[in-house]
């Protein structure tokens, strides 16, 4: 028997050796790309209805996956290119102005001003108080002008990232079926708790998809629209960038707000710049409400608190795509280990707890889940 297992090992050494290598050399090459990969296996877990309802509209399968690939690139990177080219021009034009001179020599007055009051009361050195001042805004200035320099220098890497997230959703796409017979050769569900897996895969992957589009738009329109009321930057520009920094945790979209108060207080108005903070305060609150609690409708259900803590923790682990990870990764504990651990310990449709009360079980659920998507 001992010799037996050593023949076996020797004759597989090798060839095992020689697949864990060349596995090994081919996700080192893949590396520097498997964030877009995977972005584009959740993007096309999340779309796949899109595409179901142009074919429904007459066309195939190829010419759907054609036009909504096509359709996608145009919604996601032409307006990312308009961000940067136009920004780049509105960002030039304000600080060539005169009128940011004059904004920021006033503000500089009115800090001064407070200073001078602060260090009368208190009596502190106002000399040291203004020198630690100024090396604050000049740091803060240099801080700016280098973050934009190096989102316009990056600029090619988030069109190729880009590019990658959409290819990857075709190639996903076009090829579902294969993935499945993949899937069905090598995972050993049976055909009820493998077509429940795969459900439950794309609903966690669009409830996570969705509720941080939703939550981007949401706060991107409150923003955009306090913007306009109160008469201060570029429509565009402020939508577009409050829904990208809406993608950070905790403080979402606030900092866009905060940063028009501090335009507005420069430019002495006192009642915007005091209505923007309220913008403020409620976008960052409506973030940490409302991407949770649209996290915890979905198929799956999570508590609004696990939700925030997945969001938090996901981007602390894996940064910004973190912010789609951390929820996505919940929600598959609450939703498709019940449907592995299902598959080794298989429960009755009905447990009773007391006479004449019928209890929900996984495979209550399960059942009621299949029934859902496939009827849609």
């Amino acid at each position: 028997m001992r010799e037996n297992f050593v023949d076996v090992i020797l004759k597989n050494f090798l060839k095992a050796a020689f697949a864990l290598s060349i596995i090994g050399v081919f996700l080192y090459i893949m590396m520097p790309f498997m964030i877009y990969l995977i972005l584009g296996g959740i993007l096309a877990m999340a779309l796949t209805p899109f595409v179901d309802f142009f074919m429904r509209r007459g066309l195939s399968r190829n010419v759907s996956l054609v036009t909504f690939s096509s359709l996608l690139l145009f919604l996601g990177l032409i307006p990312t290119i308009g961000f940067f080219v136009r920004g780049s021009r509105v960002v030039s034009e304000f600080f060539q102005k005169s009128d940011f001179n004059q904004l920021n020599h006033k503000f500089t007055l009115t800090v001064y001003t407070l200073i001078h009051k602060i260090c009368s009361i208190y009596g502190v050195n106002e000399k040291v108080v203004r020198s630690k001042y100024d090396a604050l805004a000049a740091y803060a200035a240099s801080g700016l002008s280098s973050s934009f320099g190096d989102m316009v220098y990056q600029l090619p890497e988030v069109v190729m990232g880009g590019l990658i997230t959409i290819l990857a959703l075709y190639c996903f796409l076009k090829e579902s079926g294969q993935i499945r017979h993949l899937f069905d050769r090598y995972f050993y569900f049976n055909k009820k708790n493998g077509d429940a897996f795969v459900i439950m895969l794309k609903a966690c992957c669009r409830e996570v998809f969705f509720s941080n589009i939703i939550t981007g738009v949401l706060q991107a329109a409150l923003v955009s629209a306090g913007a306009i009321f109160f008469g201060i930057g570029d429509f565009f520009l402020v939508f577009f960038i409050t829904f990208i920094v809406s993608f950070i945790p905790i403080l979402g979209a606030a900092p866009v707000a905060v940063i028009l108060a501090v335009l507005c207080f420069m430019d002495s108005r006192t009642g915007a710049g005091l209505g923007m903070l309220a913008v403020a305060a409620f976008s960052g609150l409506s973030d940490n409400l409302i991407r949770p609690l649209l996290g915890s409708l979905g198929v799956v259900e999570v508590h609004p608190f696990i939700g925030l803590l997945s969001v938090i923790g996901g981007v602390i682990m894996f940064g910004l795509p973190g912010l789609f990870m951390g929820p996505l990764i919940t929600a598959l504990i609450f939703g498709a280990l019940p449907i592995i651990i299902d598959e080794y310990f298989p429960l009755r449709k009905t447990e009773i707890s007391e006479p004449g009360i019928e209890v929900k079980t996984e495979a209550i659920i399960l059942d009621e889940i299949l029934e859902s998507e496939l009827s849609h």
